[in-house]
């Protein structure tokens, strides 16, 4: 089930917030695990268990924490917390993965291969583990008290806003929101206008934008021209940016429904001046995840040149592996690892003599070439793609082969996304509200985006989100 899919919108989310608000308040929690329970099981059914035994382990081994006297045994009860938790991800994530690329060696090297059926990747696997994880360290560091009641921490762990593609919420960011929630009618408004404004991200510019580079991307090598290479990578970047922020903008307005307040994900990361400062505002939970938990605890940038490095590469090789078990993924933490040592190289230094529109140009750029990376699977293809860019050969009708994926549709939403890209309909908005321009206008205009975005749900059938694979 996913946020902008009918079933949900006039289904699922309806029931929920009428159960929600009938019932006393000590027995909300239950019903938001119930429905949440219901959620993943929807479409995951046989894979439900498997959440919850991420959920059991990490609650007993973050009962162990507290319980444990001396510090070697906490660190080793953190140890085997930690090594249970990736052991689910690596096998259900990972294990194909591995098993595909070890047979590949087998066969070039006349040895037998391993004959095994596929593992079926459980959805949001990737953010339920990085959950329990963060819980489970910030218990041990003593920041967090350990939650003794196990349908609470199973609550925090599945909670369906967040459970299936983020943002990673922290235990120590929820855990008085759990027990207390103070809910008022402007904060529940508020929620429904983040869940539309997402939801019109994802259907009106992310699924539009899509149906291109899915066509382009699919092209043999001696079929693709700059033409086609260039508009599949603007529409890409469309596409994965208001795919991604617009779930996010959706889980952050449905927990408002419900009276809590996550941590925001994307901060218009194309207006940055550097790709250092491009992953303070994009995926932010994820950027910050790496940061406190890996890159910190690894010495980050206060014991020398060597650990720095170190350290920075070692978050940005588990930033590409955490996407996939594929090796494109582990090409993008690479690509993205060398901008940033690039730029700590003096780069950046460099990049102070221009204008801040030609630094933001220049991130774009960056932010644009590596979602080939991240787009594409097979590394050969990659490179033709990358080769296509600077191919300007004619052809005789450049739009022939994408006559059924472009439209006037199609062009004015990759006008209209390069625009949005920009803080320009946050700032219409607080103008409407600050200067109380016709009042009821910001809610007209939500209204209109809502009908927009439902007419285009039902003229389509393409719906998936990017990161539901992760």
């Amino acid at each position: 089930m996913v946020f902008s899919s009918p079933i949900f919108i006039f289904w699922f989310l309806p029931m929920v917030l009428f159960f929600y608000y009938i019932v006393a308040k000590e027995y909300r929690n239950w019903v938001l695990l119930f429905f949440s329970l219901i959620f993943y099981g929807w479409g995951e059914g046989r894979m439900l268990t498997i959440m919850m035994v991420s959920v059991l382990l990490n609650y007993f081994f973050g009962l162990g924490l507290e319980n444990v006297r001396t510090e070697a045994t906490k660190k080793l009860t953190l140890f085997f917390g930690i090594a249970s938790n990736l052991s689910l991800l690596l096998y259900y994530k990972y294990a194909n993965f591995f098993i595909d690329n070890y047979n590949f060696a087998a066969s070039k090297l006349g040895v037998d291969p391993v004959i095994w059926d596929k593992v079926v990747l459980p959805l949001g696997i990737s953010f339920y583990t990085f959950h329990g994880m963060s819980y489970m360290i910030d218990v041990y560091r003593q920041h967090v008290k350990p939650q003794r009641n196990p349908l609470k921490l199973a609550l925090y762990i599945s909670f369906f806003p967040q459970l299936i593609a983020g943002p990673i919420i922290r235990y120590k960011d929820v855990q008085d929101q759990i027990d207390h929630r103070n809910m008022d009618v402007e904060l529940f408004a508020s929620g429904i206008k983040r869940f539309i404004i997402g939801l019109a991200k994802k259907v009106l510019i992310a699924n539009i934008a899509g149906r291109v580079p899915e066509f382009v991307f699919k092209m043999p090598e001696n079929q693709l021209t700059g033409y086609y290479s260039w508009l599949a990578m603007l529409a890409v970047s469309i596409q994965i940016y208001f795919d991604f922020s617009g779930y996010s903008d959706m889980a952050i307005g449905l927990g408002r429904m419900f009276g809590f307040r996550f941590l925001e994900n994307f901060n218009y990361p194309i207006i940055s001046q550097s790709m250092k400062e491009f992953w303070t505002r994009w995926h932010i939970s994820l950027s910050n995840f790496f940061r406190d938990y890996v890159y910190l605890p690894l010495g980050g940038n206060k014991k020398g040149k060597f650990r720095m490095y170190l350290s920075l590469w070692t978050i940005f090789l588990l930033n590409g592996i955490w996407h996939g078990p594929n090796w494109n993924f582990l090409l993008f933490g690479v690509y993205h690892g060398a901008w940033l040592t690039l730029e700590r190289l003096g780069f950046s230094r460099i990049l102070e003599v221009f204008p801040r529109w030609l630094r933001s140009f220049y991130v774009f750029l960056a932010f644009a070439f590596g979602n080939i990376i991240f787009s594409i699977e097979d590394l050969h293809h990659i490179g033709a793609f990358y080769r296509s860019l600077f191919n300007f050969s004619t052809v005789a009708d450049p739009f022939s082969r994408l006559y059924l994926y472009t439209s006037a549709e199609f062009y004015f939403i990759i006008i209209a996304g390069s625009f949005l890209f920009f803080p320009c309909v946050e700032y219409l908005f607080k103008k409407i509200r600050n200067e109380r321009i016709k009042p009821g206008l910001e809610a007209g205009l939500l209204v209109i985006l809502f009908i927009l975005s439902l007419s285009e749900l039902a003229n389509s059938s393409y719906n998936p989100f990017i990161y539901f694979r992760f």
